[in-house]
């Protein structure tokens, strides 16, 4: 298992943790957020980067948006009640 998907499963114990625990809700919620930030940067590390204005003019459309793709569907959405 790579880092990115151990750091999303940290989240999902953590989310519902938050569901099973009303009082301590916010607590888990947090934690659960901490590990999904964890999970972006494994992704974005493990995406191709580069810089504006250092040539990102010159890496063709579909290479940009086969990037985007890749991290986008990663990302999941996680609201105080």
């Amino acid at each position: 298992m790579d880092r990115r998907t151990a750091c999303l499963h940290q989240a999902d114990a953590f989310r519902e943790k938050a569901l099973a625990d009303p009082e301590h809700h916010d607590q888990w919620i947090d934690e659960a957020i901490k590990w999904l930030e964890r999970a972006m940067e494994a992704s974005c590390r493990a995406a191709v980067t580069v810089e504006a204005g250092n040539g990102s003019d010159d890496i063709p459309e579909p290479t940009r948006t086969a990037i985007v793709e890749t991290i986008a569907p990663q990302r999941r959405v996680i609201a105080r009640q």
